[in-house]
């Protein structure tokens, strides 16, 4: 696991005796892994980048919204070599939990739904389950409006604007509740999620192997960083993405073989591999054989 780079106590945020905090900030470029010990919703207002949980990565966008807990290592960051004309810019409204209990100590029909937002039962044990909740079109108005509202208030600190931000963190946290409860982000359906995404990347690359396949390539197909889609794919597959490519272009070479008396160089071409020789060596690497070796020993059978 990495190493945090600080750990943030927000003694710099809640000096003005208040337990919240609103900003928009841009994203830098370089790793800055952290936790804290308060709660943060983190709204992505403009740009593309990464959003880093723990030893996961994911892709985000305008639109995505993430309710991060206490002691949750993490990192947003700006990707100007893939985005270089959109930094990477969210709006964070950071708060104790404290700040809405005073709120929610008389009004019941809250509590519950306070409870299940703040604590251990919306952030289960495995931090995989914490992907980001991606707003449709018509809901990203909205909730632009609610972020822009309480900066507003925040900054200029009319009188009552605590009891104004403090209803918007309510409105917000029920808005989340409700979208996490339509798109149904159980643990279970998280990780039928994560076999539909490693199928769409195995049928991408059995369609387009015979190329020169780049990971940057898969993050375009399935929205997601390419170091988190290696990671995924060989925790479900066993195998690497580089490997998989591998065993593709090697089953094609044997069926070539096997079926047409095309030159072993141009089967090599043919199947992604530029250079005769390594070609070569992965053959004989996943099957025993050199490819020689391997069509007479075809021709044999037949």
């Amino acid at each position: 696991m990495s190493k945090l780079v600080y750990y943030d106590t927000g003694e710099e945020y809640f000096k003005s005796g208040h337990s919240i905090y609103i900003n928009l900030y841009e994203e830098p470029v370089e790793t800055h892994l952290h936790a804290h010990d308060f709660i943060e919703i983190a709204y992505v207002y403009e740009g593309e980048g990464i959003h880093r949980i723990g030893e996961c990565e994911y892709s985000v966008k305008k639109g995505d919204i993430f309710l991060i807990n206490y002691d949750t290592p993490h990192e947003f960051r700006s990707l100007p070599e893939y985005y270089p004309d959109k930094p990477l810019k969210i709006y964070n409204c950071v708060f104790k939990p404290e700040f809405i209990e005073a709120f929610t100590a008389d009004f019941k029909d809250f509590s519950g739904i306070a409870d299940f937002l703040l604590f251990r039962s919306l952030f289960p044990t495995e931090v995989e389950a914490l992907i980001n909740i991606k707003l449709p079109g018509q809901e990203i108005e909205g909730i632009e409006d609610i972020f822009k509202r309480m900066d507003i208030e925040y900054t200029q600190k009319d009188e009552g604007y605590i009891g104004v931000l403090r209803s918007k963190v309510i409105e917000l946290l029920i808005l989340i509740f409700r979208r996490f409860r339509k798109t149904g982000e159980t643990q279970e359906e998280t990780l039928n999620g994560h076999t539909r995404v490693i199928k769409k990347v195995m049928n991408y690359l059995r369609d387009n192997y015979r190329g020169t396949l780049k990971l940057r390539d898969l993050s375009t197909v399935v929205f997601l960083s390419p170091n988190y889609i290696c990671r995924l794919f060989k925790d479900t597959t066993g195998i690497t993405v580089s490997e998989y490519i591998q065993k593709i272009r090697i089953e094609e070479a044997c069926r070539l073989l096997a079926l047409t008396d095309k030159k072993i160089f141009e089967i090599a071409q043919e199947v992604g591999y530029k250079d005769l020789r390594h070609f070569q060596e992965i053959f004989k690497k996943l099957t025993g054989k050199s490819p020689g070796e391997y069509r007479r020993k075809i021709g044999n059978e037949n």
